[in-house]
C-alpha cells in the first residue's frame, strides 16, 4: 500500500501546494480521498494512471474538494479509459456530477455514484473495505 499526496492545500492552491486530494495505491488499484481542483495534472506528475480501476471518495461538497471532478472525468474520457469508475460521497453529489455533465457532456465509460447517508460498510473487495463513519 502507497499513500500520494496530490494536493493539500486548504481553500485555494498556493503555488507549492494543490488543492485536497490523496491516492492509496494498493497493488495496481486505486482509492482516490477528495479531488480538488488540478488533480489530473497531479495525477500525471506522480505518475498515478488514468485507466486503472479506482474508487473516489469525497468527503464533503466543498469546492476544493470537489472542483477536480470535471477534468479528471473529461481527462479519463479523452484517454480512453473504458473501465466503470465509483465515485461514493454525500448526499448531492449526485445533483453536484448531474450538473455539470448536462453541461459539458458525460463521460464516455459508465460512471456509478453513491450517496452515503448512514455509517457502515460502502465499499468491500478482497484485499479492503471502506467504511464511512461519523466525523
Amino acid at each position: 500500500m502507497k499513500a500520494i499526496f496530490l494536493g493539500t492545500s486548504g481553500s485555494m492552491p498556493t503555488a507549492e501546494r494543490s488543492s485536497s486530494s490523496t491516492v492509496i495505491k494498493i497493488g495496481r488499484d486505486i482509492v482516490m480521498f477528495d479531488c480538488g481542483e488540478g488533480t489530473q495534472r497531479q495525477m500525471v506528475k506522480a505518475r498515478v494512471g488514468f485507466r486503472r480501476d479506482m474508487i473516489i471518495l469525497i468527503s464533503h461538497l466543498h469546492g476544493d474538494h470537489v472542483l477536480g471532478l470535471p477534468g479528471l472525468l473529461q481527462s479519463m474520457s479523452l484517454l480512453g479509459r473504458e473501465k466503470q469508475l465509483e465515485i461514493f460521497g454525500p448526499e448531492g453529489l449526485i445533483d453536484y456530477i448531474k450538473s455539470f455533465s448536462e453541461t459539458l457532456g458525460g463521460s464516455a465509460f459508465p460512471v456509478i455514484l453513491y450517496e452515503i447517508r448512514e455509517p457502515g460498510v460502502v465499499h468491500e473487495e478482497t484485499r479492503f473495505k471502506i467504511i464511512s463513519v461519523p466525523t
